[in-house]
């Protein structure tokens, strides 16, 4: 129970109205709304800040959401204790708050939540350093703990998230562009990635190229554009899912065909899969199966049942097969050639089995050979099958390419895919990872045993309201099962009201930093548990670099200064004036812009021997 000498120094108010957890606080009267405690200087009514409501032994603690002041007091001839006790003496002013209640200490040991309520009449203090204390003494140092950066206005208390709630029970980041937000990504990695953690593991997803920067020393990077194969991105096509192959591949097709393609992908895989190390039984095989086989002798075979012709209208067998004028180039992706159809009811005759799908197949072999498409379809990739399905590397090399190195973070450099397929390749990478984790729950490097937090930047490009994407399916299933098999999700973005509501409003945590779109504000707090929602107020307020936490992961909403990151990623604004101060550049670099253009790449360096003489 609190000292009454500290009760004293500390009331601001008495209890006016209770409905639920708020609780109207009328303020005493006084002329400034400073208060001091103990040498230290606090201001009464802050948004965001404190209250202590005493109840006997018991200490209920609430945040301010709500100042204001009634145009008039009480009606003179209203008896006051008829509507409620006796008031304070010091209580004769019009100025009130409004406090939600967000839990309560007994003993000096703080609980989430609130067993009982108070009364009109009941006391109000102000919370002070020795409150914040038992506040946030359950986020001190420890192994669950990661730390953000301080409590704002708490002359040094660290703001330490619970890294179970973080990872397991998903996470939100949300703010202005230029509001921070690469900063604290970097922040929270820096701190997932310490070498306390010597099984963490974080996959980031990273839209522009600039995550990899942040923590070098801790990072694994995988790109399309990369010139080694030590971290390019792969994405083998037959681990997809046939319909999301098809996407890719053919585009929009005929329900009859699509049923035909089905079955001749599964009678491949079928084929293939023999060629494994641990064949699976045939009867579970399906085409949605992650099996190898050769996607150039499917086009091959489509394209020969599109092209051969007859020298019989009905009687189509070999023996009426018009002769083959090239076989074409399973390899080479040269398509057979025989005696084009006449057209008429003389030879040659088209094939009665033809499908139609001329263009569509030339889609296919279009993307096999588009160069921006190489992750994907190239062959030099130790998991391009050949003709018969063979690879030489299976999924679980895979794997830990991707989220099983002795690194605890692989960012996915995504900056180069194609637009049109971008959806498909991070969908995909999602599924695949997520359906290994689940099979794999019971495992040593299952979800369970390892859990795997995904970072996923710029989520209003992938999880857009009202899409049915490959990637919203994905994050749609993370966000609802991931907490059962060890999947995290962390969105990261700008614009949380063009974020699929049904992925943003399972994050258990929210982490605002300033935001002043009126959409973007009412997103976020349709997302904030409790009665909190009008905290939501102060986000366009909120100072560069600086967050509302609220949810699983810090118990008690608050306002956070976060750290800066030592490495800062290269996506951060820049450094004017500073910049604009020093001499102009050579134009010879110009060179260079254009070679990065066209080679994909940020990272590609203009050679001495390519600058002109001259430097123009």
């Amino acid at each position: 129970m609190a000292e009454p000498s500290l009760r004293q120094n500390t009331f601001v108010g008495q209890v006016n109205g209770v409905r639920g957890n708020l609780v109207t606080v009328l303020l005493k009267n006084t002329r400034s709304s400073l208060l001091m405690v103990d040498g230290v200087t606090y201001r009464v009514g802050q948004i965001g800040s404190f209250l202590r409501i005493p109840l006997g032994y018991t200490d209920l603690y609430g945040v301010c959401i709500q100042v204001g002041a009634d145009a008039i007091g009480p009606e003179d001839d209203v008896d006051p204790s008829m509507t409620q006790p006796e008031p304070d003496p010091r209580l004769s002013g019009t100025r009130w708050i409004q406090v939600a209640l967000f839990g309560e200490a007994t003993e000096r040991r703080f609980e989430r939540g609130v067993g009982q309520f108070p009364t009109v009449g009941d006391e109000a203090h102000l919370v002070t350093r020795r409150d914040l204390d038992i506040i946030y003494s359950g986020h001190g140092d420890t192994d669950d703990a990661v730390v953000l950066g301080q409590i704002a206005g708490s002359d040094g208390i660290p703001a330490a998230l619970s890294l179970s709630a973080l990872v397991t029970r998903h996470a939100s980041i949300v703010g202005s562009t230029g509001a921070g937000k690469s900063n604290l990504v970097a922040i929270l990695l820096r701190s997932l990635a310490e070498d306390r953690y010597r099984s963490s593991r974080v996959l980031v997803v990273d839209p522009h190229g600039e995550y990899g920067s942040a923590i070098p020393e801790k990072t694994h990077v995988l790109t399309t554009s990369a010139s080694g194969s030590g971290n390019r991105l792969t994405i083998p096509y037959w681990a997809l899912s046939f319909e999301e192959l098809v996407a890719v591949t053919m585009g929009a097709l005929r329900d009859p065909d699509l049923e035909f393609l089905r079955n001749r992908v599964r009678d491949l895989k079928v084929d293939a899969s023999v060629h494994l190390a641990t064949p699976p039984p045939v009867q579970t095989i399906t085409a949605d199966s992650p099996i190898p086989f050769s996607l150039r002798r499917l086009w091959w075979e489509l394209e020969n049942n599109e092209r051969k012709t007859f020298s019989s209208p009905n009687d189509q067998t070999d023996d009426t097969l018009e002769e083959i004028l090239e076989e074409g180039n399973i390899e080479d992706l040269i398509p057979p050639r025989y005696p084009p159809p006449s057209g008429k009811a003389t030879p040659p005759h088209r094939s009665k089995a033809a499908r139609g799908i001329s263009q569509q197949l030339e889609l296919m072999r279009s993307r096999m050979t588009d160069a921006r498409f190489d992750f994907m379809f190239g062959d030099d990739s130790d998991w391009a099958p050949d003709k018969h399905g063979k690879v030489v590397a299976d999924l679980d090399r895979l794997l830990i390419e991707w989220v099983g190195g002795d690194r605890p973070i692989t960012v996915v450099d995504v900056s180069t895919i194609p637009a049109s397929v971008l959806d498909t390749v991070v969908g995909s990478m999602l599924g695949i990872i997520y359906n290994a984790l689940y099979w794999g729950m019971n495992s040593a490097v299952g979800g369970k045993k390892q859990p795997l937090l995904v970072v996923l930047d710029e989520a209003h490009r992938f999880l857009a309201e009202g899409n049915d994407t490959v990637v919203n399916r994905a994050c749609a299933r993370i966000a609802k099962e991931g907490r059962k098999y060890g999947v995290g999700l962390m969105t990261v973005t700008q614009r949380p009201s063009d974020v699929d509501a049904a992925v943003l409003s399972q994050a258990g945590t929210t982490i605002a930093l300033r935001v002043t779109n009126r959409a973007d504000r009412s997103a976020v707090e349709s997302t904030i548990p409790d009665d909190l929602g009008g905290l939501t107020d102060l986000l366009p307020a909120l100072r560069t670099g600086e967050a509302l936490v609220l949810g699983d992961a810090l118990q008690v909403p608050s306002r956070v200064r976060v750290l800066k990151a030592p490495d800062r990623p290269v996506g951060d604004d820049p450094e004017l004036p500073e910049v604009w101060l020093v001499d102009r550049p050579s134009a010879a670099e110009y060179k260079s812009v254009v070679a990065n253009w066209r080679a994909q790449s940020t990272a590609a360096e203009l050679q001495d021997a390519d600058l002109p003489a001259d430097g123009s």
